[in-house]
């Protein structure tokens, strides 16, 4: 028996119908799927119904309504997606580390607003009197000076599996553990420091070779947990971090100022790299808008990599300060004064010394923890 031509023809349109509407709300690959499962069905039915009840349906008609749609539909959809994601890596290439831009590709939905607390190191970064240096730019100048040293440290940062959260003028933002959940997320923020501080050094040399403003930059970074997520609005997010992790590695920035040092790390991110990499202590801070302190480490280098001057230096100057930590100032002034005697600019030692001068003249309290209150951000 065979069905008539108008049925024939209504059952071909509908799965034709049927084959597009449904290739065109799923994913590609599902897509492909969706056909292959769809040839099996078709033609085992036709089968069925033509060896147990004697009926003939149009078995060539059914697979073309099925497979020219899906062929067509399928093949737009490969090419338009193989586009999307050529134009996603490279937009993101600028800001984001690739593999963490591959594990993007394989779960879009990550994209999705929304955050989750996460343990992450944070970084910021700042130029030092950038805006006098501003002052004696010309706009063109200043952009091409800003531009050269952002997209250096941003090459850096990206190549440790860095993610570039902003820009504000002068000053980084990034973190290192989000999106991608890297074990060694703290050791990948000290490494990315320590190249920046190296390479902005040789920057620095070139910017003097041709009479250029060099830039002098603050580094500052801590490790904890905070909210990770695509912030914003449906048709503007920002992928971003948040909390007070993210808030005391900003205030650790502006606190190299205090000690004329370039690069500072908590003691939470000090304890996860100190096998790794050379630091020495500074001090046990209270930051602004918080009441309990911290132990905060400058950053020097790579371990075993510093000149024989330097640990020299920091023989004296952790004796100047734990006499310092004693109330010993007149010892701990004569150790920070050795250790600058073999470093003359040495921006702790200038520090302590200063302190303990101050303290000569009027002693703290015998309540004094050894806790330096921070007065500013």
């Amino acid at each position: 028996k065979k069905p008539g031509y108008v049925f024939t023809f209504i059952l071909i349109l509908v799965t034709a119908a049927a084959s597009g509407l449904v290739m065109q709300r799923l994913a590609s690959r599902r897509s492909l799927a969706v056909a292959i499962a769809g040839f099996f069905v078709i033609n085992f039915l036709s089968l069925y119904l033509f060896a147990f009840h004697n009926v003939w349906i149009e078995q060539l008609g059914l697979n073309l309504a099925l497979i020219i749609p899906s062929v067509v539909i399928v093949s737009i959809k490969l090419v338009s997606e193989e586009s999307q994601k050529r134009f996603i890596k490279g937009a993101f290439s600028r800001y984001i580390a690739p593999d963490v831009i591959e594990q993007i590709m394989e779960h879009p939905e990550s994209l999705e607003l929304g955050g989750e607390n996460r343990r992450i190191t944070t970084f910021f970064s700042d130029v030092a009197g950038f805006s006098t240096i501003s002052e004696k730019l010309t706009p063109p100048e200043l952009v091409a000076l800003l531009n050269e040293y952002l997209s250096e440290m941003t090459d850096i940062i990206i190549s440790h599996g860095g993610t570039i959260d902003k820009y504000e003028g002068d000053a980084i933002m990034a973190f290192y553990g989000a999106p991608q959940p890297y074990v060694d997320h703290e050791l990948r923020a000290c490494l990315a420091a320590i190249d920046m501080k190296k390479r902005l050094r040789e920057m620095q040399e070139e910017w003097r070779n041709i009479g250029q403003h060099q830039l002098f930059v603050r580094m500052g970074m801590n490790t904890g947990m905070a909210v990770v997520g695509n912030m914003g609005s449906k048709m503007r997010m920002d992928y971003t971090a948040m909390g007070d992790s993210v808030n005391l590695a900003s205030r650790l920035e502006g606190a190299n100022k205090i000690y004329g040092t370039t690069a500072m790390i908590s003691e939470n991110t000090y304890n996860a790299v100190k096998e790794h990499v050379e630091s020495r202590k500074l001090d046990v801070i209270r930051v602004v808008g918080k009441t309990e302190p911290i132990g905060i480490f400058e950053l020097l280098g790579m371990k075993g990599t510093l000149p024989q001057k330097v640990y020299d230096a920091l023989e004296h100057y952790n004796k100047g300060l734990e006499h310092f930590k004693e109330r010993q100032w007149k010892r701990a002034m004569s150790s920070f004064q050795d250790a600058l005697k073999i470093l003359p600019d040495d921006g702790p030692s200038k520090t302590y010394i200063s302190r303990c001068e101050e303290f000569m003249k009027k002693p703290p309290s015998q309540k004094w923890d050894g806790v330096y209150t921070m007065k500013s951000k």
